[in-house]
């Protein structure tokens, strides 16, 4: 049975035939003709992807964990957050303990779910799980066997100086995970002051 999917507005596109073009370690690669409800076809080219998480990893002093690694793709060297793919039917919170510890070295005692992010909707079904850690338990690292990664500590006014340059941060994971978590350390702080003021 063909599945439809719909959104906000009520458009559905119908995929009538599906096609494999090339399937690889990380993401897959489709080619599908679909049918919009109004009887229109049309191709639709993209990457099926398991996913991904996100995890904003914060210490006892309240910095946050930043890496340093080269991208391939981009042929640069990329400021993040600690992030990687989940395994085929992974549960994402399982996936994003596991990335924290091979990445910085790091367990989690209290992690907290910050939604999601499409970062390539036009091409990609790729979902990136989004996650605030706290409460850590130094262990070790564990990368990958390609993997060179380096791991530095910033303070949230630093990480707001950084942000500010726009020229910093570029990916977008990152980048909207990073604003999210200031966002609530933003209202906690006009909470706590209107308590004060009562």
């Amino acid at each position: 049975m063909k599945m439809t999917k719909k959104n906000n507005t009520g458009f559905i596109e119908t995929p009538i035939k599906e096609q494999l073009i090339y399937s690889g370690k990380i993401f897959d690669l489709r080619k599908d003709e679909i049918e919009t409800e109004e009887g229109l076809k049309a191709t639709r080219e993209y990457v099926k992807h398991n996913g991904g998480v996100c995890i904003l990893a914060v210490n006892k002093e309240g910095k946050i964990a930043i890496i340093n690694q080269y991208r391939y793709p981009v042929k640069a060297e990329c400021l993040e957050l600690p992030a990687g793919k989940l395994e085929k039917d992974e549960d994402p919170m399982e996936g994003a303990l596991r990335e924290l510890e091979e990445e910085i070295g790091f367990r989690a005692k209290k992690i907290e779910d910050y939604g999601v992010t499409y970062p390539c909707v036009g091409y990609s079904s790729e979902v990136i799980h989004l996650y605030v850690a706290t409460e850590l338990v130094e262990t070790h690292t564990n990368f990958d066997e390609d993997e060179r990664i380096k791991c530095k500590w910033f303070t949230v006014q630093e990480i707001r100086d950084m942000l500010e340059t726009n020229i910093v941060f570029k990916d977008s994971k990152t980048i909207v995970l990073l604003y999210k978590y200031l966002h609530c350390l933003d209202k906690q702080a006009i909470v706590a002051k209107d308590t004060n003021l009562n």
